[in-house]
């Protein structure tokens, strides 16, 4: 796996998994007992004209792709997750591969790009 394959993994895995788990979420809790707050969070969603609910989604998205480009900016470097400047150094490493690395193009930028 390179880091495009990464990139394109995570996108399918994590991006829109999340995105549209969370709407199907909305649309009909799952489980026996789901928590109150997601059973009411359920009703105004179901109450929403369509819509609204394809601008939630997007909304949802938004924060999604929000959060990974972030954690992929930790993983790059470029985002600082400490004040001293070596605890920033991060390795992502899959088999023999160094997905993250410098000389390649920043996982953050080919996220953007999916």
């Amino acid at each position: 796996m390179n880091n495009e394959d990464f990139i394109t993994a995570i996108e399918e895995v994590v991006s829109s998994a999340a995105i549209n788990d969370t709407i199907s979420n909305l649309s009909s809790p799952p489980g026996r007992q789901p928590p109150e707050a997601l059973i009411q969070q359920s009703l105004w969603f179901n109450a929403l004209s369509d819509s609204d609910k394809n601008m939630l989604k997007a909304i949802v998205a938004s924060a999604v792709n929000e959060s990974v480009f972030g954690f992929l900016c930790v993983f790059d470097g470029v985002r600082a997750i400490s004040d001293t400047e070596e605890s920033n150094n991060l390795s992502l490493i899959h088999g023999d591969t160094l997905l993250n690395d410098p000389a390649l193009q920043n996982l953050h930028d080919l996220y953007k790009n999916v």
